[in-house]
């Protein structure tokens, strides 16, 4: 019979101001002692993600920014972390704000779910946002981004994304895999 995993211990190795890498020693399913390595936040209260789709044009709303880890301009979906005494729902139409300048209205929310749990344990929340872009706030939409980000917000069609991503990465881009998976799917 196998064993349950088990961590035996967990121990903090390096801790910055928002990211600290910790070492892990757990009992594999076999009994064998292992370990592991992984970043975690140091303010964990998750994330958020928000898919936004422009009512009535069927576009979606992207960002583009610079990611210092991967040294280019990546695409993604708006996102941000979840501030203290903030619901998800809070965060993603505060984060949406902030990154684009539009307001819209969560239509459903997920669970939190991990992105990369081999890397880390950080979640995030899927926030499905629609935004009426007949909307007198939403027709000239005003950035409010924080003075260290520099974002460029884009509204493409949801039959094209996945030939306008090709594109941008074809120019030197990069794209989150979570926007990939989500063009794709829509060919699928």
């Amino acid at each position: 019979m196998k064993n349950t995993p088990e961590t035996l211990n967990c121990s903090t190795v390096y801790k910055g101001k928002w990211l600290q890498f910790e070492k892990i020693v757990f009992r594999d399913i076999e009994g064998n002692i292992r370990k592991w390595e992984y970043v975690k936040r140091t303010q964990d209260r998750g994330a958020v993600v928000i898919i936004a789709k422009l009512k009535p044009s069927e576009r979606v709303i992207l960002i583009r920014q610079y990611r210092p880890p991967v040294e280019s301009y990546i695409f993604e979906f708006p996102a941000g972390l979840i501030d203290d005494g903030e619901s998800a729902e809070t965060a993603a139409l505060r984060e949406l704000y902030e990154e684009t300048g539009y307001c819209g209205r969560i239509i459903s929310l997920t669970q939190p779910v991990y992105n990369t749990p081999g890397l880390t344990d950080e979640t995030v929340s899927i926030a499905f946002v629609v935004v009426d872009e007949t909307a007198v706030q939403n027709k000239n939409p005003q950035q409010n981004n924080e003075p260290t980000e520099d974002i460029e917000v884009y509204a493409e069609d949801i039959g094209k994304l996945t030939e306008f991503l090709q594109n941008a990465e074809n120019e030197g881009d990069k794209v989150d895999a979570k926007l990939m998976s989500f063009a794709l799917f829509q060919n699928f």
